[in-house]
């Protein structure tokens, strides 16, 4: 995988935290994707939540019945 240097500024107590950690790119990696990640998550249940009503009303709608569900998330 190619990669690429940046240069940024991070809080002190980021800054920490990082001291401690023996790879800090590879940690800042994975950090950044799982926020990446997570923050997909997020948006999809608030679409998928402005949708509910539509889905409530219609009983030909299926696909969204289980919005609270752990399976919907995964």
């Amino acid at each position: 995988m190619s990669t690429q240097r940046l240069n940024v500024t991070l809080p002190e107590d980021v800054s920490e935290i990082l001291k401690t950690k023996k790879n800090k790119s590879e940690f800042l990696a994975e950090a950044v994707r799982e926020k990446a990640i997570n923050d997909k998550k997020k948006e999809i249940i608030e679409q998928a939540r402005r949708l509910k009503k539509y889905y409530e009303s219609d009983d030909d709608l299926t696909s969204l019945n289980s919005l609270d569900s752990q399976d919907f998330v995964d």
